[in-house]
């Protein structure tokens, strides 16, 4: 990686990326809801990810030593399949901080995965989630006006509504480093890492 003589550290994590036609199902998503809740702070589709793991501010030195530890699970982890559908609410109902949509399917190897990246990943220093990840696309962020919309969401039963939006195919995982920008977080895919491919290779 190469890296301009001012940059010391990143503010990476590890996600699954949408494919475009769901980057698209989820901004139409977005768009119907919009009718209903016009005051939250919707996230962009082509930002929204399945996030794996955060690491923070990373010195850039040790990017190579996060690729190096992820490549006994990149040989053993084959692709699995995630179908997006279900809204929720992050912490609750009554005064609602997150949007989301959920994902089913196999949520086994999702958590195999997740275990995986956990265990190499504290080895280097990076210590595990303390609480259960529920696996989630974020939507909308919910910063005034917490218990209105929460009693929206209750009454319309938006909630309730089946919302499945397609199949997301998990058969790599991409770094992806975090910068503050004019609109709120930028997102940039630095190196992609697919999972248990033949001849594949993590690539940027």
């Amino acid at each position: 990686m190469k890296l301009n003589s001012n940059q010391k550290s990143l503010r990476v994590f590890l996600a699954v990326e949408l494919s475009l036609d769901l980057c698209r199902k989820v901004g139409e998503l977005q768009c119907q809801l919009r009718n209903f809740l016009p005051h939250v702070n919707w996230v962009r589709p082509e930002s929204i990810h399945l996030t794996l793991k955060f690491l923070g501010n990373v010195d850039a030195g040790m990017v190579e030593q996060v690729l190096t530890a992820l490549e006994p699970i990149r040989q053993s982890q084959p692709p699995f399949t995630l179908e997006i559908q279900g809204l929720g609410s992050f912490p609750h109902l009554r005064r609602p901080r997150i949007l989301w949509i959920g994902c089913t399917g196999d949520i086994s190897a999702l958590r195999n995965l997740v275990s995986g990246i956990e265990g190499m990943l504290n080895q280097l220093g990076f210590p595990p989630e303390e609480k259960p990840s529920y696996p989630h696309l974020t939507l909308a962020r919910i910063k005034h006006d917490n218990s209105q919309v929460g009693g929206v969401l209750t009454h319309s039963g938006l909630l309730e509504q089946p919302q499945n939006l397609g199949i997301l195919r998990v058969d790599r995982i991409t770094l992806f480093r975090s910068d503050v920008g004019q609109f709120g977080a930028e997102y940039t895919a630095l190196w992609k890492i697919p999972l248990n491919e033949p001849e594949s290779k993590i690539s940027r």
